[in-house]
C-alpha cells in the first residue's frame, strides 16, 4: 500500500467511527476476486478507496479480514444484472431486480482485499454512479472468520454533484436520491461518509477507519436484511 494512504489512515485527521450494519441489497453476487484494482474497463472518475479496521477498543487492527466490496457504474449498473429500471418513487428491492445473473462472467466493480498488520486495505475504482432509488454508495462486507458485518460506503452531496456535472457522469438525467432523501443512509449513513482528498478533474482518495463489533453476526446473515433494499 502507498504510504501517503498508510499515513493517511493513521492521521489523527481520520476519525474512526463505529461501522453502523446496513442491508447487504440486491446486487450481491458470491463473485469477489481477490484483487485491488477492480475497475476492469469501466469509465468513471478514478477513486481510491482505503479502509483501516479496528476492534472494538478503538485501537487494536484486526488483520487478516477478508473485505469484499461492490458497487455501481458511472450508468448506475452492477457486473452480472440486467439494466433496471424502476418507476418514479419505487425503491429498488431485493423483490423488484431481476436475479437472473444475464453475465455471469463480469466481475468489474467487484472485488475483495485482507487487511494487513495494520488493519488497513485498499481498491482502485470510479466514483459510482447513480440508480434510482438511491444515493451515491459502495457495499461492503467484513468477513471475521465465521461472522460477517455488512454496510454502506457514502460520499458528500456536493462532492458527488460536482462529479455528475462532468462526463462520463453528466449525460444522464439528474439523479433522483441524496443522502438527505435516502431511506437507507438515514439509519447511520452519516457514519459511513468516506473522508474524500482530491478533485473531480483528476480523481478523489476516499478513507473510513471503523470500529467493528466482533460479535457480529454469523455470515450466513451478512447484514439487517440482508437481501434487501439497495
Amino acid at each position: 500500500m502507498e504510504e501517503d494512504l498508510v499515513e493517511l489512515l493513521a492521521s489523527t485527521g481520520v476519525t474512526c467511527r463505529l461501522l453502523v450494519e446496513q442491508t447487504r441489497g440486491p446486487y450481491h453476487r458470491a463473485v469477489h476476486p481477490e484483487r485491488r484494482e477492480i475497475t476492469e474497463d469501466r469509465d468513471g472518475l478514478p477513486l481510491r478507496l482505503g479502509l483501516r479496521l479496528l476492534a472494538a477498543d478503538a485501537t487494536t487492527p484486526l488483520a487478516d479480514v477478508l473485505v469484499e466490496v461492490w458497487q455501481a457504474d458511472h450508468v448506475g449498473r452492477y457486473s452480472g444484472f440486467p439494466p433496471f429500471e424502476a418507476r418514479p418513487g419505487q425503491v429498488v428491492t431485493s423483490e423488484s431486480v431481476p436475479h437472473d445473473v444475464i453475465a455471469a462472467g463480469e466481475t468489474y466493480l467487484r472485488g475483495s482485499q485482507r487487511t494487513d498488520e495494520r488493519g488497513m486495505c485498499a481498491f482502485n475504482t470510479i466514483y459510482p454512479g447513480w440508480y434510482a432509488s438511491r444515493t451515491v454508495h459502495i457495499h461492503l462486507i467484513a468477513h471475521l472468520g465465521d461472522r460477517s458485518v455488512t454496510t454502506q460506503l457514502y460520499f458528500p452531496d456536493t462532492v458527488t454533484d460536482e462529479v455528475f456535472s462532468r462526463p462520463p457522469y453528466r449525460g444522464r438525467p439528474q439523479r433522483d436520491t441524496t443522502n438527505a432523501t435516502d431511506s437507507i443512509f438515514a439509519d447511520g449513513g452519516e457514519q459511513m461518509i468516506l473522508d474524500l482528498q482530491g478533485d473531480p478533474t483528476t480523481g478523489y482518495t476516499g478513507v473510513l477507519c471503523v470500529v467493528l463489533d466482533q460479535q457480529a453476526r454469523p455470515a450466513s446473515a451478512a447484514g439487517p436484511s440482508a437481501e434487501s433494499d439497495g
